[in-house]
């Protein structure tokens, strides 16, 4: 169903239903639906959609850079489609859309480049929906975060074609990088939390007390933030799960008393299972199994009761860590950063993004990432040129 709803988003459906006539969307929005398509030949990937898209309708218009060419190189193909994307949209959005890649050496692209050509099973951190634009045009909203205050990007044009070069500043460093939580695909399915709530109960506990100890940066309770951090401010594709934070707060408020105990006494057993089955089994009310839970001795609920909503907000902490960064603020990045990365604000970027320091004054590009304290614009606050920096990435 995820394939077919794709396919009546890009051709338009709905709105050809209404009788209002065809319409066209920008050419990021396509690539952004049309992520889990397959083509034989990668370039199809964006040769397919030009026809497609509102820059696209007339051939001998089409941008020089996009023109169908079967002998230009793919990563030429993907670095012109960025950037023109960029400049389209006049945002770093486009970023957004990137995960860390680790593709064979003689496939390796400049690391700022989306990989359209690979399967992505890593939720973004970013959230989109469409809206509608003049002449009946589909745009790419991006959702809840406003790390760079609603700037506009900065890019060199002259800069060369495999190299992105933009205006930002530096915030912090990494300073801790937590555990990846990794799955393992041979026996979870991404996007389904609560299928390995098993796993994620033993982890999560390990994960709190690793980052509360080094954690001192936080503007509300640590519960919360920790809360916040791994659920990425609880952004989700479908509504704003903002309008009910207290609520969701409550199912690791009692988790918190639990994993007290356990850092008191790290080799009591009871703690520690008693910490894991409040994670994993949180009844609900609406649950049809709710009356029929089994009551162990120790008071805690078993396995008959459903996964709580905790749990089933995690899926953008899969193939993700957690780190803390020099100032003690924590945050969510890629699976491939590391110590020594820095957090930077890149002008035009809705979320902060993870960059690592080169020879020659340039950066490779890790991925976007949550950090606490810095998705609402707070670093864009008394803000000097003074700090602005170009930000060469290769």
């Amino acid at each position: 169903m995820e394939l077919v709803n794709s396919i009546q988003e890009v051709i338009g459906r709905h709105y050809w239903d209404t009788g209002l006539g065809y319409n066209f969307a920008h050419l990021q929005v396509l690539l952004l639906l049309t992520n889990s398509f397959r083509s034989t030949d990668p370039r199809d990937k964006v040769f397919a959609l030009l026809g497609l898209s509102s820059s696209g309708q007339s051939p001998e218009n089409w941008p020089d850079e996009l023109a169908p060419d079967y002998t230009r190189l793919v990563q030429d193909m993907y670095a012109a489609t960025a950037k023109y994307c960029i400049r389209q949209t006049e945002s770093l959005s486009l970023l957004s859309q990137f995960v860390y890649d680790k593709s064979p050496p003689h496939l390796r692209f400049p690391s700022w480049i989306p990989r359209w050509d690979l399967g992505n099973s890593t939720r973004r951190i970013s959230a989109f929906s469409l809206y509608w634009g003049p002449h009946r045009t589909r745009h790419l909203l991006e959702k809840f975060n406003i790390a760079s205050k609603g700037t506009k990007v900065t890019m060199d044009h002259d800069a060369p074609l495999r190299i992105l070069r933009v205006l930002g500043m530096q915030v912090d460093t990494i300073n801790i990088c937590l555990p990846t939580v990794i799955l393992d695909h041979a026996k979870f399915h991404a996007g389904v939390p609560e299928r390995y709530g098993e796993y994620l109960s033993k982890l999560i506990p390990q994960l709190y007390i690793m980052s509360k100890k080094y954690v001192h940066q936080i503007s509300r309770s640590f519960d919360q933030t920790f809360f916040l951090v791994t659920t990425a401010g609880l952004t989700r594709e479908q509504g704003d799960a903002r309008s009910e934070p207290r609520r969701r707060y409550e199912f690791i408020a009692n988790l918190a008393e639990e994993w007290t105990k356990v850092q008191s006494a790290p080799g009591d057993a009871a703690a520690a299972s008693s910490a894991s089955t409040l994670l994993l089994t949180q009844c609900s009310d609406e649950s049809p199994s709710h009356r029929q839970c089994r009551h162990e001795p120790d008071g805690i609920h078993r396995s008959a009761c459903y996964p709580n909503r905790y749990i089933f907000s995690l899926q953008r902490l899969m193939n993700r860590r957690l780190f803390v960064t020099s100032s003690g603020h924590l945050g969510l990045g890629p699976a491939g950063m590391m110590s020594g990365d820095i957090v930077a604000i890149l002008f035009g970027g809705n979320v902060p993004y993870i960059l690592r320091p080169l020879v020659n004054k340039q950066w490779h590009f890790v991925g976007e990432c949550y950090l606490d304290g810095y998705m609402d614009g707070e670093a864009m606050e008394g803000r000097g040129s003074s700090r602005d920096e170009w930000f060469e990435m290769v």
